[in-house]
C-alpha cells in the first residue's frame, strides 16, 4: 500500500514540477530548469543529478546543464557530497532576490525603453495624425501603470507575501 501511495505522490510531484517548469518558461528560462528547482526546493534532503532523472522521467544529457545553468543564476546550489563522484544540490531559499534581480535587470529596462519610446513618439508631429489620441493617452497610462506598479512591487519588503484579502486568505 505504501509503495502505491509513493507512486502517486512521486507522480503528483513530478507534475507539479513540469507544471512550475511551464510556468518558468515565460521568464525566459527553460521548463527544465523550473522542474528541477522545484523537486530541489521541496526535497528534504540534497539531490543528485540521477536522482532528478529519475523523479523527472528525463535524460541526464538533459538535466547536467540546466544544473550548471541553474547555479549560475544562484537559484540551486551544490552542498557537500560523502563523496567525490556525486554532486549533490539543493535549492536556494532567497528566492525573493533572484525574482527582484531578474525584473531589475530585465523587465526594468523593457519598460524604461517604452516610455522613451513612448515620449518620442508623441514629440513627434509627423507620425500623430495617423493615430487615435484618446488610444495613444491611454497607451500613455497603461505605460506609466506599468512602470509605477513595477516599482512599487520591487520596493515591497516581502515580494512573496499575499497582501490582505487574497485569495488565499
Amino acid at each position: 500500500m505504501n509503495h502505491v501511495r509513493s507512486k502517486v505522490e512521486n507522480q503528483s510531484l513530478r507534475k507539479l514540477s513540469l507544471s512550475i517548469g511551464d510556468f518558468i518558461r515565460y521568464w525566459g528560462f527553460r521548463r527544465v530548469h523550473g522542474a528541477i528547482w522545484t523537486q530541489l526546493y521541496l526535497s528534504r534532503t540534497a539531490l543528485s543529478c540521477s536522482d532528478l532523472t529519475k523523479r523527472l522521467a528525463l535524460s541526464k544529457a538533459l538535466i547536467s546543464p540546466a544544473l550548471d545553468e541553474l547555479c549560475k543564476f544562484q537559484l540551486i546550489q551544490e552542498v557537500p557530497s560523502p563523496n567525490d563522484k556525486i554532486k549533490l544540490y539543493v535549492a536556494v531559499d532567497h528566492v525573493q532576490e533572484v525574482i527582484r534581480c531578474v525584473l531589475r535587470n530585465r523587465e526594468v529596462p523593457i519598460l524604461k525603453q517604452i516610455a522613451e519610446d513612448f515620449f518620442i513618439f508623441t514629440d513627434s508631429e509627423d507620425e500623430n495624425h495617423v493615430v487615435d489620441e484618446e488610444k495613444v493617452k491611454a497607451l500613455g497610462q497603461m505605460i506609466v501603470g506599468a512602470n509605477v506598479l513595477l516599482a512599487w512591487f520591487l520596493d515591497q519588503k516581502d515580494l512573496l507575501q499575499v497582501p490582505s484579502g487574497g485569495m488565499y486568505e
